[in-house]
């Protein structure tokens, strides 16, 4: 009864988001500011959040799980924002720091890889993110995600077309860069792939983006694996 309640919860959040942001065609830049960014950095660094917080940093994917409901843990601060890239999330990752997290999330890449960004710059700034994070606290718990596969049948994101080899790469070096810095990598993509290695075409409306019961599969692994109580 809980989860279904918790999935209707999530059908009419998502019904009624909007459009989320997302590189169209490849444009190779670095530019991660725009009027939806900043009023949403705004809106985070206004925000009370509780002490030693559970953060989830990444873009759109990110911003639009319902962390705190589907997990039921108050101290979730979600720092998702729509159409952010690792350049963003460098920048702003001293403010999230000062809120001395406990457990950080991070899941990010798809839009780098849009943007005609290689898989070497991107775990490049993983690193960055990995080190910052790391220098900053010797208690905090980092968890990186894997980037998740695209589904090209239903896909509404021209730079997205054609990434999930530059997908299946980045993870890779995640992973590598996870054992050299001895942080967790988390696979949260093969949980939502299909056979052949695409996002399942029942979990994405939009070839990317996940439908509710998307958010439930990866909860349903975190609260089991790395959130036990």
């Amino acid at each position: 009864m809980k989860r279904v309640f918790i999935f209707t919860i999530l059908t009419l959040i998502l019904a009624f988001a909007g459009s989320p942001r997302l590189a169209g065609q490849p444009q190779k830049q670095y530019n991660f500011r725009g009027t939806y960014y900043d009023i949403r950095r705004a809106a985070h660094e206004s925000e009370t959040v509780p002490a030693k917080p559970v953060v989830f940093l990444g873009n759109s994917i990110t911003e639009q799980g319902w962390w705190k409901i589907i997990l039921r843990n108050d101290r979730i601060v979600n720092r998702g924002i729509g159409g952010d890239n690792t350049f963003g999330m460098i920048d702003r990752l001293d403010n999230i720091l000062k809120l001395e997290p406990s457990v950080i999330f991070i899941m990010a890449g798809i839009n780098d890889l849009a943007n005609g960004w290689s898989e070497d710059t991107i775990a490049h700034n993983m690193a960055v993110m990995i080190d910052k994070i790391q220098a900053s606290s010797k208690d905090c718990r980092i968890f990186i995600q894997s980037v998740l596969p695209v589904n090209e049948a239903k896909l509404a994101f021209p730079g997205a077309r054609g990434k999930n080899p530059a997908v299946e790469s980045l993870n890779e070096k995640y992973q590598k860069l996870c054992k050299e810095k001895r942080v967790t990598f988390l696979e949260i993509g093969k949980l939502l792939s299909d056979s052949e290695g695409s996002l399942k075409a029942e979990l994405s409306r939009d070839g990317l983006h996940l439908e509710p019961e998307g958010y439930l599969i990866w909860a349903d692994y975190l609260l089991k694996n790395v959130l036990k109580k």
